[in-house]
């Protein structure tokens, strides 16, 4: 949280997380004014000041997780484009940072697709969602540009709903050495099926 945040947007933003981590852990149906007073470590009164119900909690820590997600994709590909990075280090990179995440932060990754469900129920949340996929389209176009795609909005698609589904897999079955023996194999085969003279370049690992 920002220094020139005001108390009161610290406090406010504060109980925002407070209710994605109980999210996180235990799902939406776990927020209640009360539980997330006590995660955040504020009094009751607090939480129904600042939100007058559990649905404007929930909506509004959506919409802050939503802008965190933009902001660190963002950052990521930036990153990445400045790096001038080739093929095989886009695909490191992206096994690299979605594993190191999943194994770091599982609770803010199943919040994520807590918000992702709950826009599914939540026309309110809807535009937060979008925004927020937008920015992972926007990294994934920006990551089969730089593997040679010949479609790489189409390709974008295809390498979301990839990551999406793997990242989903493993918060539900851990696997163990997750980074090197499924999603860089996973990656590395979707590019060389995707990009027709992937097949030509160095491979990211020595994965078969």
């Amino acid at each position: 949280m920002s220094d020139g945040q005001s108390r009161g947007e610290r406090r406010r933003e504060a109980i925002l997380r407070a209710t994605l981590g109980i999210i996180g852990r235990h799902g939406t149906g776990a927020v209640t004014h009360r539980a997330v007073a006590e995660e955040a470590g504020v009094p009751l009164a607090s939480t129904t000041y600042y939100f007058a119900s559990k649905d404007e909690l929930l909506e509004q820590a959506f919409d802050l997780a939503a802008r965190d997600e933009v902001a660190r994709l963002e950052s990521l590909v930036r990153d990445l484009a400045a790096s001038e990075a080739d093929p095989a280090t886009w695909i490191e990179a992206t096994a690299a940072t979605l594993a190191g995440e999943l194994a770091r932060e599982p609770d803010v990754r199943l919040a994520s697709f807590e918000l992702l469900l709950e826009a599914a129920r939540r026309p309110a949340v809807r535009d937060s969602v979008a925004r927020w996929l937008e920015a992972y389209r926007g990294l994934a176009q920006a990551g089969s540009v730089a593997t040679g795609s010949p479609h790489p909005e189409l390709d974008a698609e295809i390498a979301l709903a990839t990551l999406t589904g793997l990242a989903l897999l493993q918060l539900a079955n851990p696997h163990e050495r997750y980074e090197s023996e499924v999603l860089l194999p996973v990656l590395e085969r979707l590019n060389r099926a995707l990009v027709p003279d992937a097949a030509m370049r160095p491979a990211a690992s020595s994965a078969p």
